[in-house]
């Protein structure tokens, strides 16, 4: 007879084939991501590891179509009861067969605490009546009968009364000298799995090198095209875990992929904005054809849909099975290069429930993180306790940065973190482009009196960059009434489709170096290419304030007269979204510390003295003497020690992404937006419930199911989540499927010039200020 595995009449042996089918894909492709030792023992978890579905009750639950059957245990513990432990035991030693036997009996959390002893020695012998009717040689497994009958009483024996391999009532912890083993080992397993339960790939069907691509792109255009010193660099040292600094315009995506060669990639952002960019760059520069880059890059972050979707557009009809199958793929890591924000790589730090399949995966891949310094205490903590466990397994990360603060690499050292920096340490500077910026500090908040005057006398462009959106405001209403349409602004609090086309105005408007002024809050620190002639900011910290100033004269030298360069540091009040307590846009301590490191800069800053400011200011010791500022370091050091008190947890997955993402807002559809596109949201809506209570199930309807979601999708906006905690602030919710669409009050003003206008009475000091 046949033993299904799955609802879908998918029997064991045609699903463990599936497996071991991935499994060779996977060994061809990565063939040191495991020892010859680890190949075996995985293909003997694949083979094992849903035997015990072929017991009565999970058949007879299969076929009448129930969630579960009275008396049944996890089919996991039925299958180590058939491992063949006296021929492992020739073979292995006793650490493997533990991980081994572990990762088959965990590889779906299931509670065993219930389960007793004899209750599972009686499905043991149960289980044991349907071995002999099963069909194991199909699966090149030799079973001997009479000895296999001979080997029920010893595995209950050693298993279950001495715990040899296995112990019901406990799991591995980290301090067992076989956890390591079985964390990859189950990690593997997992991802095989997965990858054949769901279908798809389990990685790009070849290895490609990105950077040679990316040459090619660009010496079809300039003949002369060569890789510079530090792209250079990295490809020396592609067998090392790196770290290097080098100021803007000097190719660090290049030199990192350079670096990465045709290993499997992870590239880490700290803005969405920015992952956007670069996967756009990639793909146009090392792929002749979406359809080619479909198969071996793509994006990772919570709503990626509404970026991917338009790469499966037919005609006007999106290609349903191709887009849901990179979706899946892209989630469970299975493309050569995944552009990504932390917390979609990170999050195993937490070591959630099934955490192993993304260690097992890094394990063999490399990690790119960008700008490590835009990130808070918590997520730099996240970063460089991820990044000792990555290491630890046998992966390798590159740390790349325009400034680099020296607290962070003695935290790095700390930890016991091994890489290699350039000779002495330098950073990799463009000599020719050393006179980009020519800086004037103000002792005064932010206003317009300096950028009228420089307006009405200058010819190029203007960047005004603001620490909240609601400072962005109230520079954008002052500025429109003297210049009118000549200003525009981009900030968080657009809804997505019109942050879209804000992305690409304000990067046309820049290539075109057309007259006029933009403003934006800290979406355009480490997000958008674009190139100013003049920069008025507020102060943030140093690090946010380079990130501003490489957003003017990109790649060029100024020689001006004026200055280009205008920071605001707010004497004696603090810039807006600057706060000693309470939620802050950045650190207040090193806001403190930045504020009196630029005190007297007057003048051409050049990349040299940026980094000079950096190493001096930001160093372990000035923070730690530091009376606002000393919190910071230890803040970090907490956090770690947080996480490694937790490594045993085995936390819910959801729990995880909650505290990464620090979620304080909700997509909401602002009343005007609502409105203006009443008919045609309505019409959407009623097809998705329809949809959902089962009407409509075809191809063409899922199609536009995902199509109409999207496009709800594409009217939100992000929104405080106390202010919409306040039922004053919603004109209604609409029940769609599982999920509500919030719609805001008429007193949330919103415009496609301005964005979503919060309440008169409500600051954004304290909420969402990107």
């Amino acid at each position: 007879m046949e033993y299904l595995a799955k609802s879908s009449g998918e029997t064991i042996v045609d699903h463990t084939k599936e497996l071991l089918k991935r499994l060779a894909i996977l060994k061809k492709l990565y063939p040191n991501a495991l020892k010859n030792d680890g190949w075996r023992l995985l293909e003997i978890a694949c083979k094992y590891h849903d035997l015990g579905k072929m017991n009565r009750k999970f058949q007879s639950k299969l076929l009448e179509g129930k969630s579960k059957i009275e008396g049944e245990i996890p089919h996991a513990l039925l299958s180590i009861s058939m491992l063949p432990f006296d021929e492992l035991e020739e073979e292995f030693d006793d650490e493997q067969i533990r991980a081994l036997t572990y990762s088959i009996a965990l590889h779906h959390a299931r509670d065993f605490s219930e389960i007793t002893e004899s209750n599972y020695d009686n499905e043991i012998e149960l289980v044991r009546k349907e071995e002999d009717k099963f069909p194991f040689y199909l699966l090149g497994l030799k079973r001997d009968s009479e000895f296999e009958k001979k080997a029920v009483g010893r595995f209950y024996e050693r298993i279950i009364v001495q715990n040899e391999y296995f112990d019901l009532d406990a799991r591995l912890s980290s301090s067992d000298p076989e956890y390591d083993y079985f964390v990859i080992l189950k990690g593997f397993l997992n991802r095989i799995d997965y990858a054949a339960s769901g279908g798809y790939d389990i990685e790009s069907p070849g290895r490609i090198n990105f950077a040679d691509r990316i040459k090619k792109y660009h010496k079809d255009k300039n003949d002369d095209f060569e890789w510079n010193e530090l792209q250079k660099w990295t490809v020396e040292h592609n067998d090392d875990s790196i770290v290097f600094v080098a100021q803007t315009g000097m190719g660090k995506t290049e030199a990192a992929l350079r670096w990465a060669g045709n290993n499997k990639t992870f590239f880490v952002l700290p803005l969405r904005s920015a992952i956007n960019a670069i996967f756009d760059r990639v793909r146009t520069q090392a792929f002749g054809s979406k359809d080619e880059s479909n198969e071996y890059l793509s994006i990772l972050y919570s709503d990626m849909s509404n970026k991917v979707i338009d790469n499966f557009r037919e005609k006007n009809n999106v290609n349903i099975t191709n887009y849901k199958e990179y979706v899946e793929r892209s989630r469970q890591l299975s493309q050569q290069l995944t552009i990504s924000t932390i917390d979609q790589i990170f999050s195993f730090v937490y070591h959630y429930q099934g955490f192993e399949s993304k260690v097992a995966t890094l394990s063999y891949s490399k990690v790119i993180v960008d700008e490590i310094q835009m990130y808070s205490p918590n997520l730099l903590a996240y970063i460089i306790y991820g990044l000792k466990i990555i290491q630890k397994y046998g992966g390798k990360f590159c740390i790349m940065t325009a400034t680099l603060a020296p607290f962070i690499v003695d935290l790095m050292k700390e930890k016991g973190l091994k890489y290699k920096l350039p000779e002495k340490e330098k950073p990799f500077l463009d000599k020719k482009l050393n006179r980009r910026h020519k800086v004037k500090i103000f002792h005064y908040e932010l206003d317009i009196d300096k950028v009228m005057e420089i307006y009405r006398k200058f010819d190029g462009n203007i960047l005004i960059v603001c620490n909240t959106v609601n400072k962005a405001m109230q520079v954008y209403d002052e500025l429109f009434e003297h210049i009118g349409n000549d200003v525009h602004m981009i900030h968080s609090r657009f809804i997505a489709r019109d942050r879209k086309k804000k992305e690409i105005e304000i990067q046309k408007f820049s290539n075109d170096h057309l007259k006029g002024i933009w403003i934006g809050t800290q979406v355009i620190e480490a997000s958008l290419d674009i190139d100013f002639d003049v920069l008025f900011t507020e102060l943030s910290e140093l690090n946010g304030l380079f990130q501003r100033m490489g957003r003017c004269y990109r790649r060029r030298n100024y020689v001006g007269d004026e200055y280009n360069v205008y920071v605001y540091d707010g004497g004696e009040k603090n810039p807006s979204g600057i706060h000693g307590g309470g939620r802050t846009v950045v650190h207040y301590g090193m806001y403190k510390l930045s504020k009196n490191a630029i005190n007297n800069i007057d003048g051409y800053l050049s990349e040299e003295e940026k980094i000079d400011l950096i190493n001096n200011v930001y160093t372990t010791k000035k923070i730690k003497e530091s009376d606002v500022a000393n919190d910071y370091i230890e803040e970090v050091k907490n956090t770690i020690s947080y996480l490694e008190s937790g490594a045993d947890d085995a936390i819910d997955r959801r729990s995880v992404m909650k505290k990464f993402r620090d979620i304080d807002s909700i997509q909401c559809m602002p009343y005007f937006v609502y409105e203006s596109n009443r008919m045609s949201i309505k019409d959407k809506i009623s097809f998705l419930n329809d949809y959902y209570k089962g009407k409509n199930k075809s191809k063409d309807y899922l199609d536009k199911k995902i199509e109409y979601s999207n496009y709800l999708d594409q009217l939100t906006v992000a929104v405080p989540t106390y202010i919409v905690y306040e039922v004053e602030n919603i004109y209604k919710v609409i029940e769609v499927g599982k999920r509500n669409i919030i719609i805001l009050s008429k007193g949330f003003n919103y415009s496609f010039d301005k964005g979503l206008s919060l309440s008169k009475n409500i600051d954004d000091e304290d909420s969402n200020v990107w």
